[in-house]
Protein backbone atom coordinates (compact mmCIF):
# COMPACT_ATOMS: atom_id res chain seq x y z
CA UNK A 1 0.00 0.00 0.00
CA UNK A 2 1.35 3.55 -0.50
CA UNK A 3 2.07 6.63 1.32
CA UNK A 4 -0.75 8.86 1.99
CA UNK A 5 0.62 11.04 4.34
CA UNK A 6 -0.03 9.11 7.15
CA UNK A 7 3.00 8.24 9.29
CA UNK A 8 3.66 4.57 10.25
CA UNK A 9 2.39 5.47 14.32
CA UNK A 10 -1.02 6.41 12.99
CA UNK A 11 -4.08 4.67 12.60
CA UNK A 12 -7.01 5.50 10.25
CA UNK A 13 -10.17 3.17 11.17
CA UNK A 14 -13.04 2.93 8.19
CA UNK A 15 -15.86 2.44 10.18
CA UNK A 16 -18.59 1.00 7.70
CA UNK A 17 -22.30 0.58 7.90
CA UNK A 18 -25.40 -0.09 5.66
CA UNK A 19 -27.43 2.35 7.82
CA UNK A 20 -26.35 5.35 9.99
CA UNK A 21 -22.94 4.12 10.76
CA UNK A 22 -23.55 5.69 14.67
CA UNK A 23 -23.50 2.55 16.28
CA UNK A 24 -20.01 2.18 14.87
CA UNK A 25 -18.88 5.10 15.39
CA UNK A 26 -19.72 5.38 18.96
CA UNK A 27 -18.14 2.17 19.43
CA UNK A 28 -15.23 3.11 18.01
CA UNK A 29 -14.56 6.24 19.52
CA UNK A 30 -15.20 4.98 23.06
CA UNK A 31 -12.09 2.27 21.91
CA UNK A 32 -10.15 5.31 20.48
CA UNK A 33 -10.44 7.14 23.87
CA UNK A 34 -8.28 4.51 25.63
CA UNK A 35 -5.50 5.60 23.24
CA UNK A 36 -3.68 8.46 21.77
CA UNK A 37 -6.68 10.46 20.41
CA UNK A 38 -4.30 12.25 17.97
CA UNK A 39 -2.89 8.95 16.48
CA UNK A 40 -6.12 7.41 15.22
CA UNK A 41 -8.21 8.91 12.63
CA UNK A 42 -12.09 7.31 12.12
CA UNK A 43 -13.88 7.59 8.69
CA UNK A 44 -16.85 6.87 8.63
CA UNK A 45 -18.83 5.48 5.63
CA UNK A 46 -22.68 5.20 5.73
CA UNK A 47 -25.65 3.86 4.08
CA UNK A 48 -23.96 0.93 2.16
CA UNK A 49 -26.05 -0.79 0.21
CA UNK A 50 -24.40 -3.24 -2.43
CA UNK A 51 -21.35 -4.26 -3.31
CA UNK A 52 -20.00 -1.18 -5.20
CA UNK A 53 -19.91 0.63 -2.60
CA UNK A 54 -17.95 -1.43 -0.93
CA UNK A 55 -15.24 -1.92 -3.67
CA UNK A 56 -14.96 1.86 -3.69
CA UNK A 57 -14.33 1.54 -0.07
CA UNK A 58 -11.77 -1.23 -0.38
CA UNK A 59 -10.48 0.84 -3.05
CA UNK A 60 -9.42 3.74 -0.96
CA UNK A 61 -8.70 1.63 2.21
CA UNK A 62 -5.35 0.22 -0.39
CA UNK A 63 -4.39 3.72 -0.23
CA UNK A 64 -3.63 3.82 3.45
CA UNK A 65 -0.78 2.72 5.53
CA UNK A 66 -2.06 1.23 8.40
CA UNK A 67 -5.97 1.15 8.23
CA UNK A 68 -8.39 -1.09 9.94
CA UNK A 69 -11.72 -2.05 8.94
CA UNK A 70 -14.49 -1.71 11.13
CA UNK A 71 -18.00 -2.30 10.15
CA UNK A 72 -21.85 -2.81 11.65
CA UNK A 73 -23.34 -4.57 8.36
CA UNK A 74 -26.19 -7.15 8.89
CA UNK A 75 -26.86 -8.14 5.26
CA UNK A 76 -25.01 -11.36 5.22
CA UNK A 77 -23.91 -11.02 1.28
CA UNK A 78 -22.15 -7.51 1.83
CA UNK A 79 -21.00 -8.60 5.11
CA UNK A 80 -19.32 -11.44 3.59
CA UNK A 81 -17.87 -10.16 0.79
CA UNK A 82 -16.33 -7.25 2.88
CA UNK A 83 -14.81 -10.40 5.06
CA UNK A 84 -13.56 -12.39 2.07
CA UNK A 85 -11.85 -8.85 0.35
CA UNK A 86 -10.60 -8.11 2.87
CA UNK A 87 -8.93 -11.58 3.94
CA UNK A 88 -7.52 -11.76 0.55
CA UNK A 89 -6.15 -8.44 0.19
CA UNK A 90 -4.78 -8.61 3.83
CA UNK A 91 -6.70 -5.47 5.47
CA UNK A 92 -7.47 -6.36 9.41
CA UNK A 93 -11.08 -5.92 9.74
CA UNK A 94 -13.45 -5.84 12.80
CA UNK A 95 -17.02 -6.92 12.45
CA UNK A 96 -18.62 -5.08 15.16
CA UNK A 97 -21.97 -6.50 15.52
CA UNK A 98 -21.58 -10.10 14.07
CA UNK A 99 -19.99 -12.36 17.03
CA UNK A 100 -23.11 -10.42 19.17
CA UNK A 101 -25.83 -11.26 17.11
CA UNK A 102 -24.28 -15.17 16.53
CA UNK A 103 -24.41 -15.70 20.51
CA UNK A 104 -28.02 -14.17 21.11
CA UNK A 105 -28.68 -16.14 17.63
CA UNK A 106 -27.34 -18.98 20.33
CA UNK A 107 -28.15 -17.98 23.38
CA UNK A 108 -31.88 -18.08 22.33
CA UNK A 109 -31.91 -20.77 19.83
CA UNK A 110 -33.54 -18.21 17.35
CA UNK A 111 -32.58 -16.61 13.89
CA UNK A 112 -31.97 -13.00 13.87
CA UNK A 113 -34.29 -10.60 11.91
CA UNK A 114 -31.29 -9.08 9.76
CA UNK A 115 -33.56 -5.87 9.18
CA UNK A 116 -30.92 -2.77 8.57
CA UNK A 117 -31.84 -0.22 11.22
CA UNK A 118 -33.80 -2.05 13.17
CA UNK A 119 -31.75 -1.03 16.46
CA UNK A 120 -32.24 2.65 15.20
CA UNK A 121 -35.56 2.38 15.21
CA UNK A 122 -35.68 0.96 18.66
CA UNK A 123 -33.47 3.01 20.96
CA UNK A 124 -31.81 5.62 18.62
CA UNK A 125 -33.26 8.53 20.85
CA UNK A 126 -31.75 6.76 23.64
CA UNK A 127 -27.78 6.57 21.77
CA UNK A 128 -28.40 9.74 20.02
CA UNK A 129 -28.38 11.40 23.31
CA UNK A 130 -25.62 9.56 25.31
CA UNK A 131 -23.21 9.96 22.10
CA UNK A 132 -23.57 13.62 22.21
CA UNK A 133 -23.28 13.76 26.06
CA UNK A 134 -20.05 11.60 25.47
CA UNK A 135 -18.70 13.92 22.56
CA UNK A 136 -19.35 17.21 24.88
CA UNK A 137 -17.47 15.51 28.34
CA UNK A 138 -14.51 14.76 25.67
CA UNK A 139 -14.66 18.19 24.10
CA UNK A 140 -14.89 20.30 27.42
CA UNK A 141 -12.63 22.66 27.82
CA UNK A 142 -10.19 22.72 25.46
CA UNK A 143 -10.04 19.35 24.65
CA UNK A 144 -9.86 17.01 21.85
CA UNK A 145 -9.35 20.12 19.70
CA UNK A 146 -8.73 17.54 17.03
CA UNK A 147 -13.07 16.70 17.07
CA UNK A 148 -13.89 20.79 17.18
CA UNK A 149 -15.64 20.71 13.43
CA UNK A 150 -17.80 17.96 14.63
CA UNK A 151 -19.39 20.22 17.07
CA UNK A 152 -22.38 21.43 16.52
CA UNK A 153 -22.20 24.03 19.07
CA UNK A 154 -18.71 25.98 20.08
CA UNK A 155 -19.05 27.84 23.58
CA UNK A 156 -16.47 30.28 24.29
CA UNK A 157 -16.14 32.58 27.19
CA UNK A 158 -13.77 33.40 30.57
CA UNK A 159 -13.89 31.12 33.19
CA UNK A 160 -17.55 30.83 35.30
CA UNK A 161 -19.57 31.72 32.64
CA UNK A 162 -21.43 28.47 32.56
CA UNK A 163 -19.89 27.13 29.54
CA UNK A 164 -19.75 23.06 31.18
CA UNK A 165 -23.16 23.23 32.35
CA UNK A 166 -24.94 24.52 29.39
CA UNK A 167 -22.51 21.96 27.10
CA UNK A 168 -24.46 19.03 29.46
CA UNK A 169 -27.75 20.67 28.65
CA UNK A 170 -27.63 20.85 24.98
CA UNK A 171 -26.25 17.47 25.02
CA UNK A 172 -28.67 16.23 26.46
CA UNK A 173 -30.70 17.30 23.59
CA UNK A 174 -28.71 16.20 21.18
CA UNK A 175 -26.23 18.68 20.46
CA UNK A 176 -22.83 17.81 20.35
CA UNK A 177 -21.23 20.76 22.00
CA UNK A 178 -17.50 22.01 22.59
CA UNK A 179 -16.61 24.40 25.06
CA UNK A 180 -13.24 26.93 25.14
CA UNK A 181 -12.17 28.98 27.58
CA UNK A 182 -10.54 32.64 26.74
CA UNK A 183 -7.98 33.94 28.85
CA UNK A 184 -5.51 36.69 28.04
CA UNK A 185 -2.58 34.44 28.87
CA UNK A 186 -3.77 31.65 26.30
CA UNK A 187 -3.82 32.26 22.78
CA UNK A 188 -7.19 30.57 21.11
CA UNK A 189 -6.63 27.09 19.39
CA UNK A 190 -5.96 27.93 15.88
CA UNK A 191 -9.24 25.35 15.45
CA UNK A 192 -10.87 28.00 16.68
CA UNK A 193 -10.50 30.22 13.76
CA UNK A 194 -11.22 27.24 10.91
CA UNK A 195 -14.66 26.50 12.52
CA UNK A 196 -17.88 28.19 10.38
CA UNK A 197 -18.78 31.19 12.85
CA UNK A 198 -22.50 30.14 12.78
CA UNK A 199 -22.11 27.41 15.29
CA UNK A 200 -19.54 29.53 17.62
CA UNK A 201 -21.45 31.31 21.15
CA UNK A 202 -20.02 33.47 23.21
CA UNK A 203 -20.81 33.72 26.45
CA UNK A 204 -20.36 37.37 28.60
CA UNK A 205 -21.63 38.10 31.60
CA UNK A 206 -21.70 41.54 34.24
CA UNK A 207 -18.16 42.03 35.62
CA UNK A 208 -19.46 42.49 39.48
CA UNK A 209 -21.87 39.30 38.65
CA UNK A 210 -18.90 37.32 37.53
CA UNK A 211 -16.62 38.31 40.56
CA UNK A 212 -19.95 36.93 42.87
CA UNK A 213 -19.80 33.77 41.30
CA UNK A 214 -16.22 33.25 41.48
CA UNK A 215 -15.70 34.11 45.18
CA UNK A 216 -18.53 31.63 45.70
CA UNK A 217 -16.33 29.17 43.66
CA UNK A 218 -13.41 29.96 46.39
CA UNK A 219 -15.17 29.72 49.42
CA UNK A 220 -17.26 26.13 47.94
CA UNK A 221 -13.51 24.91 47.26
CA UNK A 222 -12.58 26.37 51.09
CA UNK A 223 -9.43 28.70 49.84
CA UNK A 224 -8.57 31.61 51.73
CA UNK A 225 -8.21 33.90 48.88
CA UNK A 226 -8.90 34.09 44.74
CA UNK A 227 -6.13 36.48 44.07
CA UNK A 228 -6.40 37.92 40.39
CA UNK A 229 -9.20 35.28 40.30
CA UNK A 230 -11.45 37.71 41.74
CA UNK A 231 -10.01 40.73 41.58
CA UNK A 232 -12.32 43.55 39.55
CA UNK A 233 -9.47 44.28 37.72
CA UNK A 234 -8.45 41.32 36.49
CA UNK A 235 -12.03 40.48 35.65
CA UNK A 236 -12.69 43.20 33.22
CA UNK A 237 -9.55 42.52 31.86
CA UNK A 238 -10.61 38.96 30.86
CA UNK A 239 -13.67 40.35 29.55
CA UNK A 240 -12.12 42.67 27.43
CA UNK A 241 -9.71 40.41 26.22
CA UNK A 242 -12.58 37.54 25.48
CA UNK A 243 -15.24 40.59 23.55
CA UNK A 244 -12.04 40.68 21.72
CA UNK A 245 -11.57 37.28 20.37
CA UNK A 246 -15.73 36.80 19.91
CA UNK A 247 -15.30 39.69 17.50
CA UNK A 248 -12.22 38.19 16.00
CA UNK A 249 -14.12 35.11 15.36
CA UNK A 250 -17.51 36.86 14.47
CA UNK A 251 -19.22 34.35 17.58
CA UNK A 252 -22.66 35.08 18.39
CA UNK A 253 -22.29 36.47 22.05
CA UNK A 254 -25.01 36.27 24.96
CA UNK A 255 -25.16 37.91 27.86
CA UNK A 256 -25.57 35.01 30.89
CA UNK A 257 -25.54 37.36 33.50
CA UNK A 258 -28.70 36.41 36.21
CA UNK A 259 -30.12 33.45 33.93
CA UNK A 260 -31.11 30.32 34.13
CA UNK A 261 -29.12 27.48 32.16
CA UNK A 262 -32.06 26.32 30.72
CA UNK A 263 -33.34 30.13 29.33
CA UNK A 264 -29.16 30.35 28.47
CA UNK A 265 -29.77 27.06 26.23
CA UNK A 266 -33.04 28.32 24.40
CA UNK A 267 -31.83 31.31 23.75
CA UNK A 268 -28.63 29.85 22.23
CA UNK A 269 -30.82 27.48 20.05
CA UNK A 270 -33.19 30.51 19.02
CA UNK A 271 -29.51 31.91 17.93
CA UNK A 272 -28.84 29.38 15.13
CA UNK A 273 -31.88 28.66 13.79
Amino acid sequence: MSNNNISENELTVFAISDFTGKTAETILNSVAIQFDNDRIKIKKFSDISDIDKLESIIDEAMQVDNILLAYTIVLPELSAYLENEAKRLDLPIIDILGPMINSFSQALDQQPQLEVGLSYNIDYEIFEKLSCIDFSLRCDDGRNLNKLKEADLVLVGVSRTSKTPLSIYLSQQNYNVATVSLSPEVIPPKELYELDSNKIIGLTIDSECLQKVRENRIKLMAFNQGGDYVSMDRIEEELKYAKKIMKKIDARVIDVTNKAIEDIADEILNKIK
